[in-house]
């Protein structure tokens, strides 16, 4: 009798440019959950602590679990950028006492930044998540994609162009600022 050995199955071709969390469909709660989860644990916080923080700080954050009027619009879009920066300003002010400011500063930037990325239209997304993120030459996702090298480079000026200038951290809170959002 000869033991049987278990052989896991190979792991499926990826077919996806974008990771699941990637979609410009997901709802601003769970966008929101998902960025205060990745700073929590970027910070070094365990599981436990990094639930219990989020429940806390978006249970007590106004307009996370309402929509924003006309996402597809630059007024939606704006509102909710509006209730990201009030849940930033109140997770740097949870963490930074017991968090290192300059890894504080890093997970929040790096997490408004993975936002932003995710309310990029499709192809902007695809064609910035495939160079920045999977190092894939243009002319690989042109053939890809069957986008030609010069939409690739607009996609990918385009995409660059709203992250950077929509993923701002809001400032720190001072004693005349406090409260004012």
């Amino acid at each position: 009798m000869t033991p049987q050995r278990r052989t896991r199955p190979a792991p499926a071709a990826r077919t996806d440019t974008a990771p699941a969390w990637g979609s410009a469909d997901a709802d601003l709660p769970g966008r929101m959950l998902t960025l205060v989860y990745r700073v929590a644990r970027q910070t070094g916080l365990s599981r436990r602590p990094s639930v219990a923080l989020c429940r806390r700080l978006l249970c007590a954050q106004p307009g996370v679990n309402q929509a924003c009027p006309g996402l597809d619009t630059p007024v939606g879009r704006a509102a909710e950028r509006r209730v990201r920066a009030r849940i930033l300003i109140a997770l740097r002010a949870e963490l930074e006492q017991r968090i290192d400011r300059a890894r504080l500063e890093a997970a929040l930037r790096d997490a408004t930044l993975l936002d932003e990325v995710t309310l990029l239209p499709p192809r902007q997304r695809a064609a910035l998540w495939s160079v920045a993120v999977d190092h894939c030459a243009v002319t690989e996702l042109a053939a890809r994609t069957g986008w030609s090298p010069l939409q690739i480079a607009r996609l990918l000026r385009a995409a660059m162009r709203t992250v950077s200038s929509a993923a701002n951290l809001p400032r720190r809170e001072t004693g005349a600022t406090a409260g004012r959002v």
